[in-house]
């Protein structure tokens, strides 16, 4: 679909005691951002049996985040079927940001900022 990007990948360490948390952070925000994401508004789990290829149709453009293991889930990450152009590039590391405590902007690949900038 036109507006939508091909493929971003990004991978963030996190420390395992808040990757515990990373569950419920994400599936709340992707159902606060229902809109965002078209008319198919389900969220899609994944699994060790249950893969990203078997949950999301072919050619369907996608938001898809991976925590792999952690004791708190049975799953292993959530996927959306995104739908609409109005869909943030940064929804992830935003959600990420928010989830570690950390500004969104720090994570900000599109601007740079000095030192005196980051202090502010």
């Amino acid at each position: 679909k036109k507006g939508l990007f091909q493929t971003r990948l990004d991978v963030i360490p996190v420390e395992d005691a808040t990757l515990q948390d990373a569950p419920i952070f994400f599936k709340s925000s992707m159902l606060e951002q229902t809109e965002d994401w078209g008319t198919h508004n389900k969220i899609l789990t994944t699994t060790p049996s249950k893969p990203l290829i078997s949950v999301v149709p072919k050619k369907f453009p996608y938001f898809y985040v991976e925590w792999g293991n952690v004791p708190s889930s049975s799953n292993t990450g959530y996927a959306q079927i995104i739908e609409s152009s109005s869909f943030r590039q940064d929804f992830g590391l935003d959600t990420l940001a928010s989830m570690m405590e950390l500004d969104p902007i720090r994570f900000s690949r599109k601007r740079r900022f000095d030192g005196k900038q980051e202090r502010e």
